[in-house]
């Protein structure tokens, strides 16, 4: 524990060291390493200061609780919320070792997979950038931990608050759901010997009914969702509903971004979304949950399953930026234990993601920075980010090995 308590000092301490260099650069640079984000919540924080609504600034799209949370931006520090997301960053990496020990990891696995977080360049440059996914992603783990635990009580009013905070924890609800009294998957040969849909609709039917603990998980996210979503209702009106909630359904961005659907987007900005549009962007990536939940929706296997469906999210999202690789990456080191994979595999599958994401950048610059013309060339990196994400989760899918726990010993 002592090593673990020295790499998270060291890692919040780069941390420190890259706010006070953005500080200093932000002075100097045209190219801003602060995150527009970041001036978008100082700026919803200063509405709320001063009596009005955080949804008064333009592109705010967020719970109200976030910019009532970074109010000290205006009278202690404009990096306030830069430390304050460092600081949880920091509490992520200790959730992930607190989830590993549950799940019965050796303590030099424990070591290497808070190490994972702690020295993981995306997380700390998206934190000290002043994003806020590093606080989303740390309730997700605080709900896994407490299932984990079987709090579940609990772990349901952390899962509506995540879901309040930002919307997409609300795709693992019916993986944390089966997981209540599902200890471990059914077995590939016991799955094989159903020869009848009728074998599959039972089963599926038995995991579904409910238990006095699926209540309480139900019920205690239902109503901390609801509570605090009409608290802000009360407080801001439709504003915060359709800022902070249903514009994440329908949300569109066309100058750029990762998403596979970006050239899409951008050749359809002047007309209305289509049905068709909705399908081809939304049905494919709930197949592919849904049939997640069912294949890793249990207790053993929920880290995984968490992971998994997070990197089919960011993949398939319509819209997509850097922060929202928070999404999974606070979700693999829980699963490195139980994931199959050498150093050179490890080594080659990181290659291959970040090449895809250094090369969208340059197009990327010239579109936002230079003017040039390279919607195409942006929209044919999203393609290759596109193909090393799916990668990425083959092999993960692949390399998953929870049978050999012994082996952690």
């Amino acid at each position: 524990m002592s090593s673990i308590v020295t790499h998270c000092i060291l890692g919040l301490c780069i941390r420190l060291a890259l706010i006070a260099y953005g500080e200093v650069h932000d002075s100097l640079s045209v190219v801003q390493y602060t995150d527009i984000d970041y001036r978008v919540f100082t700026d919803a924080a200063r509405h709320i200061v001063s009596g009005s609504s955080p949804y008064d600034r333009h592109t705010y799209r967020y719970t109200p609780l976030l910019a009532a949370v970074l109010t000290p931006n205006l009278f202690l520090h404009p990096a306030w919320g830069k430390l304050l997301f460092s600081v949880v960053d920091i509490c992520v990496a200790l959730l992930i070792r607190c989830l590993v020990v549950a799940k019965g990891s050796s303590p030099h696995l424990t070591t290497w997979c808070v190490m994972a977080w702690v020295y993981n360049p995306l997380a700390i440059v998206i934190a000290t950038r002043g994003n806020a996914d590093s606080i989303s992603a740390m309730l997700v783990l605080v709900t896994l931990l407490l299932l984990e635990k079987q709090y579940f009580f609990l772990a349901g009013m952390m899962h509506g608050l995540a879901i309040h905070v930002r919307l997409y924890p609300v795709a693992f609800s019916l993986a944390m759901y089966l997981s209540v009294h599902k200890h471990t998957p059914t077995s590939p040969i016991k799955r094989a010997a159903r020869s009848t849909c009728g074998s599959a609709v039972n089963e599926l039917l038995s995991d579904l009914l409910p238990t006095w603990n699926h209540v309480k998980l139900v019920l205690s996210c239902v109503v901390t969702f609801a509570s605090l979503t009409s608290v802000c209702y009360a407080a801001y009106g439709y504003p915060f509903l359709y800022e902070s909630l249903l514009y994440h359904l329908v949300r569109q961005d066309i100058r750029h971004n990762f998403s596979v659907y970006f050239y899409l987007q951008y050749l359809g900005s002047d007309a209305p979304v289509g049905l068709a549009q909705r399908i081809l962007t939304f049905v494919p990536q709930l197949i592919l949950l849904l049939s997640l939940s069912w294949s890793y929706g249990c207790r053993r296997d929920l880290p995984f399953c968490l992971m998994s469906q997070a990197i089919v999210m960011v993949t398939y999202n319509p819209v997509l930026t850097s922060q929202y690789f928070v999404w999974f990456l606070s979700l693999v080191p829980p699963c490195l234990p139980w994931l199959s994979l050498s150093c050179h595999q490890v080594v080659a599958l990181s290659t291959l993601w970040l090449a895809a994401q250094l090369a969208w950048l340059l197009p990327a610059y010239w579109l936002e920075f230079r003017g040039q013309d390279t919607f195409v060339y942006v929209w044919l990196q999203g393609i290759a980010l596109f193909c090393a994400n799916v990668a990425v989760l083959t092999r993960f899918i692949r390399a998953y090995k929870p049978l050999e726990s012994d082996k952690l010993k």
